[in-house]
């Protein structure tokens, strides 16, 4: 009875940790955070990033995540996140912008019109982290909320791409 529990588990384990073969490879980026500053992504990049996207609904699950990887690894990789907004309509961008501005206190790329969203395999409603190497490549992905198996996988990835960035 052990081991039907036990290929469960792992089914869902790797279920929500996907690793991406072959790695996607992402174009070079920019867009505007809530405050209006331009922020541009370079590939090559000095840092491993854990990029985080969400639509709206997806977006409560992404704080446990986001103080899930700051704790674990602080500066010594990069946490950036994209809004997924490309389904606001214009007379309505400025309201969403200013609710960005007046609920969180770091920087979000806002995609209005979904270039930036469309490069990464994601699922609506549910939070969307990815591991992206120095050379842009997404090298693993996670759709969902936070919980410790996913959190151990994920983690054990982002170790992996920072070993191998040395």
């Amino acid at each position: 009875m052990k081991l039907p529990s036990a290929i469960l588990a792992c089914s869902l384990l790797l279920g929500a940790l996907t690793v991406a073969a072959p790695p996607v490879q992402l174009a070079d980026f920019t867009l505007k955070d809530q405050h209006g500053a331009t922020r541009a992504y370079h590939f090559p990049k000095a840092r491993v990033t854990v990029m985080t996207l969400a639509d709206w609904r997806g977006s409560e699950q992404l704080e446990p995540w986001i103080q899930r990887v700051f704790d674990r690894y602080g500066q010594r990789l990069d946490i950036d996140g994209v809004a997924d907004l490309s389904m606001v309509p214009k007379p309505l961008q400025a309201m969403v912008q200013r609710a960005f501005k007046g609920k969180l206190t770091y920087s979000v790329m806002l995609d209005w019109t979904g270039p930036v969203v469309r490069q990464f395999p994601r699922k609506p409603a549910v939070a969307n982290l990815y591991v992206i190497d120095r050379r842009g490549r997404i090298v693993a992905q996670h759709s969902g909320p936070v919980n410790d198996s996913a959190a151990a996988a994920l983690f054990g990835v982002i170790d992996r791409t920072l070993a191998a960035a040395r």
